[in-house]
Order: structure tokens, then sequence, then C-alpha cells
């Protein structure tokens, strides 16, 4: 199950970064990608997730100020959250 959450939050990243690309910086969706990447490679090696997880992170907290010219808390909020859920969820199950 947490195998099916951690992919579809790595496609759904993806895409996003492809659909946004016009507006992000090359490096910036490259990076997007690499997270996503990163993620869907967890079952290879653990140590995928935390960095695709981190990577997505920061992208998210730059693609907030390349967007729309600031970061939204309740969005950087629910990200950590998200993430911190995907990272234990996996590591203790």
């Amino acid at each position: 199950m947490i195998y099916l959450l951690i992919v579809l939050y790595a496609l759904l990243m993806g895409a996003a970064a492809i659909i946004k690309r016009r507006n992000l910086q090359l490096s910036l969706t490259a990076a997007n990608l690499l997270g996503s990447l990163a993620l869907l490679c967890t079952p290879y090696h653990p140590l995928f997730l935390p960095f695709g997880l981190i990577l997505l992170f920061c992208c998210a907290l730059r693609n907030g100020y390349v967007l729309q010219g600031h970061i939204h808390l309740l969005h950087v909020l629910v990200r950590c959250l998200l993430s911190l859920y995907l990272y234990f969820s996996y590591t203790l199950f």
C-alpha cells in the first residue's frame, strides 16, 4: 500500500513539473523530475526515498517563489506532513 502512495506521489509531482515546465527554469524542472525519479527508485534502495522527498520539498519551496512570488505556509505544512507520513510509513512498516 505504501509503495502505491509513493508511486502516486512521484507520478503526480513529475506530471506537475512537466505541465508547468514553461513557467519554471530548466534546472527547477529537472530537479522536480529527479526527485520524482528517485521516489520511483525507492524499491531498489531505501535511500532514494529521503533523497526524493527532500528534493521535492525544496523544489516546492522554490516553485512557490517562482510561480507566485511567495510561499503559502499551509502548502508547506501539508507537504511536510505528507513527506513525513510517507517516510515513516515506509521505514516503520
